[in-house]
């Protein structure tokens, strides 16, 4: 098995917000507000999930572990809702990159040693996690919800290409 090196997660870190930022460039408003199904996020809640986790979730975590591990608070997955309620959705892309670059800022005065991401906090669900398989995650979350935003503006626009439809494969389960 490859080892993930801290390098090539600072780099995904630091690209993240880019990346948001170049898929929702040009899509009209109705994209960026537009569900899947009933209870399904979109992408301005996307947006506001990934910020609200720069402030709440990653890095009081990594300090956790850093102060001598102990119990994650369990994280509200939806806070950002209404942190962010009626924020745009460049709004939000602009403030994810400003707290992206402030965490990994922090991140980088840290000056973690591989002995560092051996270090253990409890999350509230899994139990002991390592700070490496923390680090892991935070990238893992962003590509995650980076390909949940291309998903959804793809079915978004996806109702209108008519007999191309079948060409897709992210239109034939929408």
């Amino acid at each position: 098995m490859t080892t993930l090196s801290f390098a090539s997660i600072r780099a995904s870190l630091l690209q993240a917000p880019r990346t948001g930022e170049a898929l929702i460039a040009a899509a009209p408003k109705h994209a960026l507000i537009w569900r899947e199904a009933e209870g399904t996020w979109n992408c301005i809640e996307v947006l506001s999930h990934v910020a609200d986790g720069e402030i709440t979730n990653w890095m009081p975590r990594v300090q956790r572990i850093l102060d001598g591990g102990g119990r994650f608070p369990p994280i509200d997955r939806e806070a950002g809702f209404a942190r962010y309620r009626g924020w745009t959705a460049d709004a939000l892309v602009g403030e994810f990159g400003q707290l992206r670059r402030a965490n990994v800022d922090r991140l980088d005065r840290l000056e973690l040693t591989p002995a560092h991401l051996r270090l253990v906090g409890e999350h509230p669900e899994f139990g002991p996690v390592t700070l490496e398989q923390l680090m892991a995650t935070w990238a893992t979350h962003d590509f995650a919800h980076l390909a949940q935003m291309s998903r959804i503006l793809t079915r978004a626009f996806g109702k209108h290409v008519g007999p191309w439809r079948p060409y897709f494969s992210l239109l034939q389960t929408a």
